[in-house]
């Protein structure tokens, strides 16, 4: 079943690079509309049109794109610890947004970096508590069912 979960990482990771790696049509030609003329980018430059129309479907955007990397990572690896997948989420997105510096079109922020992290420490603190809850629960119910 891993396998399933390492092609499944190597997929998302291949179509997250071709989504944040690709430059901005909007931004390396000021005024052009990439919806109407599809020959500044297509598919891609619709998807930057709607991701980028309104800042916060982009910090919505950020906080949800490196979840399943984080989830993926924890099921291809469970000897991973939380702290050690969300070092290797940070040092992805701190990557992402080193890269896109050299990129037309594309900008480099901080808070990018802030909500790329926050997205997976936030689920990897939930699936820790969720985990912490069930042991204890099972620690529990055989003294429970012996009185």
């Amino acid at each position: 079943m891993r396998v399933v979960y390492k092609s499944a990482l190597a997929l998302y990771l291949i179509a997250l690079g071709f989504g944040v790696f690709t430059p901005r049509p909007d931004r390396v030609t000021p005024g052009a509309n990439p919806v109407i003329n599809g020959s500044t980018g297509g598919i891609p430059a619709i998807g930057h049109h709607i991701l980028y129309e309104s800042g916060t479907v982009a910090w919505i955007g950020n906080f949800f794109m490196l979840i399943p990397v984080a989830l993926l990572i924890r099921k291809c690896w469970p000897i991973l610890g939380f702290q050690t997948i969300f070092i290797l989420t940070l040092f992805i997105t701190i990557s992402i947004e080193y890269i896109q510096v050299y990129i037309p079109g594309r900008v480099s922020n901080v808070s990018d970096i802030i909500f790329n992290g926050s997205g997976p420490a936030l689920t990897l603190l939930i699936l820790h508590r969720y985990r912490i809850s069930k042991n204890r629960d099972r620690q529990e119910s055989p003294k429970k069912s012996s009185e």
